[in-house]
């Protein structure tokens, strides 16, 4: 049988920041400050945190995205990621998302840079959105 990771649904802050107690400050500092413009984005977006590794992940079943949901705010050593499941899709004029498959990422490693890009950051995550569903 496999192993699953305990959830918290709508965790508060407190909570995200108790899971990532052990993380650097800096890293600590953005990936709640990720976490805060993704909410700021979608107030009413449904979230859950993966209580292991922390991984948050935003709009399951919401937005027309089943399953995995359409984004996921991630801690890592050295940065934490913003997500976006669809981000292949997205139009992105700041140049913010990595990667080279379906799913991009915006990589921050400084609680500066999401001050920095917060407007983008949120253009993202509205977009990401408003994708039509996969499924029709």
């Amino acid at each position: 049988m496999a192993k699953t990771h305990p959830h918290i649904d709508s965790p508060t802050r407190d909570q995200l920041a108790s899971l990532v107690s052990d993380r650097p400050d800096a890293i600590r500092e953005v990936y709640l400050a990720l976490h805060e413009i993704v909410l700021d984005a979608l107030p009413d977006v449904v979230f859950s945190v993966d209580e292991v590794d922390a991984a948050i992940g935003y709009g399951a079943r919401q937005y027309g995205y089943g399953g995995w949901g359409m984004a996921a705010v991630t801690p890592f050593g050295r940065w934490a990621s913003l997500t976006l499941m669809r981000g292949s899709e997205l139009d992105d004029p700041a140049g913010l998302l990595e990667g080279t498959a379906g799913m991009r990422h915006v990589k921050l490693r400084r609680p500066e840079e999401a001050e920095e890009r917060r407007r983008e950051i949120v253009d993202l995550v509205r977009a990401a959105s408003l994708l039509p569903s996969a499924d029709g």
